[in-house]
């Protein structure tokens, strides 16, 4: 076996002629010297006389085959991929071509009071209603958890997204019903932990999350939330919190004369770009003059080039950062909020007591799924065991851990094989 494994023929060699010699000498030298080490656990046992000789065989076929294997399965791994990924673009051009169909990318969302796991990229925008206001809801996304598909170009929206640096964006409509008596804030609220504790390195791209966000935004709330173990009474939730003056486009129109939310957006109503304080201005004065009887378009997109929600990452703050967001929300699941805030002459935390709420918006990714019991409190039980038997495999499963040992064992292997 070790003879034919020597100078057996090569795969593949006439295609590739020049390469053979260099292939078979790199093959001969990694057989050599797991047969050298081999040899010298043989002749330890024999020394020790303690019966070694078959974990000497062992160590001779694992050094040998590990690497082999592992190359075949990342081969495997590779072309099962690139087979997905192209299978997954046709898809996504004859969706395109016939506009009748959507590609389920793997965010989604649900109003609450839930009415049901929503996706992203709908070609419709999805409607709602409460006491306070009727609601319209787009919510956009680059495909980045495919950058084949998101380098062709090949998927809903990609016209509105094509040299944008946003990778979402996220458009919403609303006529009220009632007129706020207080502030209006918008943001995101997470769910409060027991003992959540971050590290340095998450405390520092926490900061640079902040002062990025301040930097494009101005002025913001950010609480950390109250830990109910420690808190007597009602504990406020951890929150990224901006006036509504924070989103980055708004239009105001009559009622049954506003735009589509699907359709192009661009030159419409405000931008925050075209200058900071006269679109303060503006839209303190719409606030001012909030009215029933009209509609009120909102979009935002001013951190989505440092946010990855598909793969629920932080990313862009500088070149090669990528951070798991988990780390800073806790459980992979975000509320994106708008409330009014009633005024207190003590209290000055964002407590649920002091809301009211236009919208609240469970948002998570499919890839990083949050726990049965979360999805169960936003969704209800019924709606939350469809979702998870609905697409089980879109959900990424965790990686079994290599122990310290086999991981040690892994890199020496890896240097005695290639590395002679």
């Amino acid at each position: 076996g070790l003879k034919l494994f020597l100078t057996g023929p090569l795969p593949s060699s006439s295609a590739v002629p020049a390469m053979a010699p260099a292939w078979r000498r790199a093959r001969r030298e990694h057989a050599l010297a797991a047969f050298g080490l081999a040899t010298l656990v043989l002749a330890a046992a024999r020394i020790l006389k303690q019966g070694l000789e078959p974990v000497a065989l062992a160590v001779f076929g694992v050094l040998v085959l590990l690497p082999i294997v592992e190359r075949r399965h990342k081969d495997r791994k590779s072309n099962l991929a690139t087979l997905d990924t192209s299978v997954r673009t046709a898809a996504a051009a004859t969706s395109l071509e016939s506009d009748r169909s959507e590609i389920q990318d793997p965010l989604r969302w649900s109003f609450l009071p839930s009415n049901g796991e929503l996706h992203a990229n709908t070609q419709q925008a999805i409607e709602s209603e409460n006491d306070l206001a009727a609601l319209k809801f787009l919510v956009l996304h680059k495909p980045t958890h495919d950058p084949k598909l998101e380098a062709s170009g090949s998927y809903p929206y990609s016209w509105h997204f094509d040299g944008r640096k946003r990778t979402w964006e996220v458009r919403v409509q609303v006529r009220f019903k009632q007129l706020p008596r207080g502030k209006i804030c918008f943001g995101v609220e997470m769910r409060p932990t027991t003992g959540h504790s971050k590290s340095f390195a998450v405390q520092q791209a926490q900061r640079f999350l902040l002062g990025a966000i301040r930097a494009a935004i101005g002025d913001i709330y950010h609480t950390s939330g109250d830990d109910p173990a420690s808190t007597e009474g009602e504990v406020e939730n951890p929150a990224f919190i901006m006036p509504l003056w924070a989103v980055d486009q708004f239009h105001v129109a009559e009622l049954g004369q506003e735009p589509d939310l699907s359709s192009n957006l661009e030159g419409l109503g405000m931008r925050r770009t075209d200058g900071t304080r006269n679109y303060i201005d503006a839209m303190n004065s719409a606030i001012t003059n909030l009215s029933t009887d009209k509609v009120y378009t909102f979009c935002f997109w001013g951190v989505a080039q440092f946010v990855d929600v598909i793969n629920w990452e932080l990313k862009g703050f500088w070149p090669g950062f990528r951070l798991d967001a988990q780390k800073l929300s806790g459980e992979p699941l975000v509320y994106v909020v708008a409330y009014d805030l009633a005024e207190h002459r003590t209290e000055t935390r964002h407590l649920d007591s002091r809301k009211s709420y236009f919208f609240k918006v469970a948002l998570w990714s499919a890839m990083r799924a949050p726990a049965p019991a979360m999805l169960q409190a936003c969704l209800g039980k019924d709606k939350a065991e469809e979702v998870c038997k609905a697409a089980p495999n879109q959900r990424r499963s965790k990686a079994p851990k290599k122990s310290r040992v086999m991981t040690k064992l892994t890199k020496y292997v890896r240097l005695i094989c290639w590395n002679q």
